[in-house]
């Protein structure tokens, strides 16, 4: 080797090292860069926010240089370059956020200032009569109500599934004929505020209705989780036979072989089923997730999920006929809130179930019902009777976070259903007018 060959591969090595010394200190003075920010469910407060950002962030920064119009009261979670955003609980949100985010990373390189604007609020669906049968509706921020799909016969199940990607339909002709739906929802409730960004926000709008059903069904029961998930557990009517099908978000199908004695729910955070069955409440872990079978003895129904993994409300069944409320929670036997001989209808939990709604009915009263607040011991902090008003039959209650309301859906004698809405901190009801069947929360997203 000669050494004008050695003198040239020498200046190549060199020029090679140079090149990446020189990238590496352009990439270690190059400022952060928020690389994904996410609206979240938030367990413990009315909503969240994830960041992921290019750099490892110095918390105690974000959260002494952002500002969030309304001003509300927060907490920046979490380490490194995943950080989340959580609005402190108890408090009320009735307009759309800006949130303006600023901050330095662990090497002080500033965050390019960025403006958002966020509405974690659900939005209100409902079933409404027509002409033609039933027709899924919601209402939009200003009030205005607006049709989501065509009238059918029957909407006999309404599932929003728990990302508020979209909602699943069950149908029912004047064949006692079912049919079940997926109705894709597009709507953006985060968008960047600057020049050339995301735009606007936008509410949910229909993508059109996708069938998931190649025949007419007997029936369909349908539950989701906050993943988007989707299971069905349905029976044709040439075969029978009930199968179970679970529909991960990502797409895909699975059919299930559990049976159940009746209504399967997913858990909310994902990774499990809830299945009624003779021996009482099992926990099955789904497809994908280390196998796990747990049973909860007893005769017990599932009430209501809280926000918080693993607490759940059941009412359990006692031999004298009287019921009992339950809070579950993970690692403890049922802690029993409320017990007595009225009819359980409906609740809801705050949280972890810091705050439990129980409307009940009493049989001995006319029937009238009575809407319970408790705290996680089951001491009763207020109660209210709802004179004048009725359940709908088979309807729930939802609780909101962000606006701090339950949602139910009733009627006074003689009158068609309407949804209520009844402040959470005073018990004081709302009735919205209009007529519906059923009224549910379609999350944000």
């Amino acid at each position: 080797m000669n050494r004008l060959t050695s003198f040239r591969i020498c200046l190549a090595l060199g020029g090679g090292l140079a090149l990446a010394g020189l990238q590496q200190h352009l990439l270690q003075h190059r400022p952060p860069r928020l690389v994904q920010l996410i609206s979240t469910t938030a367990t413990s407060g009315p909503a969240a926010l994830d960041l992921s950002f290019s750099r490892p962030m110095q918390r105690a920064s974000l959260a002494q240089s952002s500002k969030l119009n309304p001003a509300m009261a927060l907490r920046w979670l979490g380490e490194g370059t995943t950080l989340r955003l959580l609005l402190e609980p108890g408090q009320i949100i009735n307009s759309p956020l800006t949130l303006v985010l600023r901050g330095v990373d662990q090497r002080n390189l500033a965050l390019s200032p960025q403006r958002w604007s966020w509405d974690p609020r659900p939005y209100l669906l409902a079933v409404v009569p027509t002409a033609d049968g039933e027709q899924l509706q919601m209402q939009s921020r200003d009030g205005r109500w607006h049709g989501l799909t065509p009238s059918f016969p029957t909407l006999a199940s309404v599932v929003p599934l728990g990302d508020g990607s979209g909602i699943a339909l069950s149908t029912l002709d004047g064949q006692s004929s079912h049919r079940l739906w997926l109705l894709p929802v597009q709507q953006r409730n985060l968008a960047r505020l600057e020049p050339g960004s995301l735009g606007r926000l936008e509410g949910p709008k229909p993508a059109g209705l996708r069938s998931l059903s190649d025949q007419n069904l007997r029936y369909a029961q349908i539950s989701s989780n906050r993943r988007g998930d989707l299971l069905v557990q349905s029976s044709t009517i040439a075969l029978g036979e009930e199968t179970t099908t679970f529909w991960p978000s990502q797409g895909g199908r699975t059919t299930l072989g559990i049976k159940a004695s009746g209504p399967m729910q997913l858990l909310p955070e994902g990774g499990g089923v809830i299945v009624p069955q003779v021996e009482g409440l099992t926990l099955y872990s789904l497809p994908g997730q280390a196998s796990r079978r747990q049973v909860l003895p007893g005769s017990r129904d599932l009430s209501s999920f809280c926000p918080m993994s693993g607490r759940a409300l059941l009412v359990r069944h006692w031999p004298d006929y009287r019921r009992s409320l339950e809070l579950v929670e993970p690692g403890q036997p049922p802690r029993q809130l409320w017990l007595g001989s009225e009819g359980v209808l409906a609740s809801a939990c705050d949280r972890g179930g810091e705050r439990v709604w129980l409307l009940l009915s009493d049989w001995n009263n006319g029937l009238k019902p009575e809407l319970l607040a408790l705290n996680q011991r089951g001491r009763v902090l207020q109660r209210r009777q709802l004179m004048g008003w009725e359940q709908e039959p088979g309807t729930p209650m939802q609780f909101d976070a962000t606006r701090q309301e339950l949602l139910l859906t009733m009627r006074r004698k003689d009158r068609s259903p309407q949804p209520v809405l009844i402040d959470a901190a005073t018990l004081t009801s709302r009735p919205l007018a209009k007529q519906v069947n059923l009224a549910i929360w379609l999350p944000s997203r």
